[in-house]
């Protein structure tokens, strides 16, 4: 017995050292996304990644490609982006593109391998941004699921 609670401990401690690794990066990334909210107004973001299918994938991946944030801190800016009007691709094509191709993975690319896959990494994550986004704008839903919106639903409501 004694030796199953060493596990579960073993395991609440890492998963907090893992949280406490990960909150700073979520921390920039609200930062950034309060950041969008107060300087950029909704119907900006609206005008230019809410309206059309392939212009406001291009934009929002180019947006994204110097932005020193992380795969933990784009999800609240992505969502504050969707929030403030920016269509499912747009916002689909931020996520994939930011974390890929940030001035920190750039950093790392250039240490750790050579100049030619330094410059292919960036590419290749623009590229794929850029390609789910477009999908996801032309195959994809905007509305969400009748039957997810059902079990979202509070109880009794």
């Amino acid at each position: 017995m004694e030796k199953i609670l060493d596990i579960i401990y073993d395991i609440l401690a890492a998963s907090w050292d893992l949280y406490l690794d990960v909150a700073i990066f979520m921390l920039f990334g609200f930062f950034i996304a309060g950041l969008l909210y107060v300087f950029f107004k909704a119907d900006q973001i609206k005008r230019h990644l809410g309206t059309g299918k392939i212009r406001p994938v291009f934009l929002s991946a180019l947006f994204g490609i110097p932005l020193p944030l992380c795969s933990c801190g784009v999800v609240p800016v992505a969502a504050s982006l969707k929030k403030q009007g920016a269509n499912s691709g747009a916002a689909l094509s931020f996520m994939i593109a930011t974390p890929e191709s940030g001035v920190d993975s750039i950093a790392v690319s250039w240490a750790m391998l050579d100049p030619v896959m330094t410059v292919i990494r960036p590419v290749a994550g623009f590229i794929t941004a850029v390609s789910t986004g477009i999908a996801q704008n032309f195959f994809g839903s905007e509305a969400p699921d009748k039957k997810k919106a059902d079990l979202i639903k509070e109880p009794g409501g």
